[in-house]
């Protein structure tokens, strides 16, 4: 089930990807299949260092690695998929831009897994989390809001409607954005400047775009229904089980988001173990209840 992989998926396929000569974090990618990444096309001209608007399909070799599962073991990845950034809008939304695939040269790491991927025409006031590499923040860090509506380029908005915490900033560009309700991933970070209007405003490229443009990506596509959907066809008393245990699911998550950040800003080395291991404690909890959600579901 979907809430059952959501810590797991999440850990498992988001990547960090580099600047191929200066080794800087330049944004985000994650795993659409065993092989295969989705990022922006900003994220790779930055770090091949060649004009964002770039035409031609770029031959670079981009390294990436996955950092929340094996940190430091770069692997070489191809582009096989280009629609750069258009300096004109364009006639129609499918078209796509910003989008750029990538192919992994070999295998991937040992634990990553593609993301759960599907399509969705309301998300209006969803939550939505995501992992991102802001600026001095290469270890990234966790961000969350509500997901809004479209706009005339089909791009969806998204708001960072707390106070404290990070909100999706250049850095994040290519990270995949998971709905809370929709249990999956709906669509790619795109948090290029030239389209922020307000310092808590950022936009995703949804799935419904990523798949008119590139058409294999079709196939990486999960468009069954979610465990949130699912609720109906249980008892009455494991509906209220379950409620329960991914209301619980999900402060651990949050919890887990807050210790994670504050690792990314602590210096003292002590306290840097500290974090650490309360950061085990908790992933381990959240493995335990997601064991739970799934005995319950059945």
């Amino acid at each position: 089930m979907a809430i059952a992989n959501y810590f797991q998926t999440f850990k498992a396929s988001i990547a960090r990807i580099y600047h191929s000569s200066s080794g800087m974090v330049v944004g985000a990618g994650f795993l659409v299949s065993d092989s295969h990444l989705l990022t922006c096309a900003h994220v790779v001209t930055e770090a091949l260092n060649i004009a964002q608007n770039t035409a031609e399909l770029p031959a670079g070799n981009i390294k990436l690695d996955f950092p929340l599962i094996a940190p430091g073991q770069i692997f070489p990845a191809k582009v096989v998929f280009w629609r750069p950034v258009q300096l004109e809008p364009l006639i129609s939304p499918e078209q796509g831009e910003d989008i750029a695939g990538l192919k992994l040269d070999g295998n991937s790491s040992v634990g990553s897994h593609p993301v759960r991927l599907v399509t969705a025409t309301d998300t209006w006031k969803h939550p939505f989390r995501i992992f991102g590499f802001p600026k001095q923040r290469e270890m990234g860090v966790w961000a969350s809001g509500v997901l809004r509506d479209k706009l005339a380029n089909g791009w969806v908005q998204m708001e960072d409607i707390k106070v404290p915490g990070y909100s999706v900033e250049p850095g994040f560009s290519g990270a995949p954005v998971w709905d809370e309700q929709l249990e999956a991933v709906v669509g790619m970070a795109v948090a290029a400047e030239r389209k922020r209007e307000a310092a808590k405003t950022s936009f995703l490229i949804p799935t419904s775009i990523l798949s008119a443009a590139w058409l294999e990506f079709r196939q990486w596509l999960d468009d069954k229904r979610s465990l949130a959907n699912t609720l109906d066809s249980l008892p009455s008393f494991r509906q209220v089980q379950l409620k329960a245990r991914k209301n619980y699911f999900a402060v651990l998550c949050a919890k887990y988001e807050a210790v994670y950040n504050q690792l990314s800003y602590t210096l003292d080395e002590g306290s840097k173990v500290s974090l650490r291991e309360n950061i085990k404690v908790i992933e381990q909890e959240i493995e335990q209840v997601e064991q739970e959600i799934l005995a319950l579901v059945g």
